[in-house]
């Protein structure tokens, strides 16, 4: 029986792709990845600079709106599953996944329909866009009995600033200027630390709420250390 393999491939390091991912990856007939084209897929070019021979095999361009419409993303992880089950038919598909498949992503839907029509689904963790900026920028996440709170800021965030220990503000491009805002005027004693598209080639990385730039994409991860 053919499987599903959700792969992470971590942040933009192709480097940081786990051994287990690239088996994967090679196991697999069909790779599909979310994107318009090749060209334009961030998680297969990740993956092609790690194993160039990816090219040779069959590849899928998935359409994954960004909505947060229920009714709209319903439909569409339907849909997905459905051409994923007839692409299964043909072997073993691998489905990439920009950083960690367990962390705000599309796949978790995709892979608890296919498990529920007994398809089998193997899971292959990616590192995380705040665990490689933290090792980037040199900081740990935590220490001791520190709490460690992962947000999506791209929703609400206020509210997250009342907890203790680190703040991972993840997909902060939308609610950029909102946030960086909050976070000097409520938020002066902590320590602010910025990543744009880690581990891209167009990687930015800041120290400081005073430092950090007016605009920002949507690959971005603020860590707030500090909270009391």
């Amino acid at each position: 029986m053919s499987k599903l393999y959700g792969v992470g491939v971590g942040p933009g390091d192709p480097d940081l792709m786990t051994v287990k991912a690239l088996n994967a990856i090679k196991k697999s007939k069909v790779i599909c990845f979310a994107g318009k084209s090749e060209d334009t897929s961030i998680a297969f070019n990740i993956a092609k600079k790690a194993m160039p021979e990816i090219n040779k095999k069959k590849k899928v361009c998935i359409d994954f709106p960004m909505t947060k419409n229920q009714y709209v993303l319903e439909g569409s992880h339907s849909k997905i599953s459905s051409q994923i089950k007839q692409l299964l038919k043909e072997g073993d598909v691998a489905l990439l996944t920009l950083g960690d498949p367990g962390i705000y992503a599309t796949y978790s839907y995709i892979a608890q329909r296919l498990r529920a029509d007994d398809i089998k689904v193997v899971t292959i963790p990616g590192i995380t866009s705040f665990s490689a900026a933290a090792a980037k920028l040199g900081i740990p996440l935590t220490l001791a009995d520190e709490e460690l709170h992962v947000i999506p800021s791209s929703y609400s965030f206020e509210e997250a600033f009342s907890l203790k220990g680190t703040l991972v503000l993840m997909k902060s491009g939308k609610s950029y200027e909102s946030l960086v805002s909050y976070i000097r005027e409520n938020k002066p004693h902590c320590d602010v630390y910025m990543v744009e598209n880690c581990g891209m080639e167009n990687e930015r990385l800041f120290v400081g709420a005073s430092n950090l730039p007016e605009t920002s994409g949507y690959f971005t991860t603020i860590i707030v250390r500090g909270l009391k």
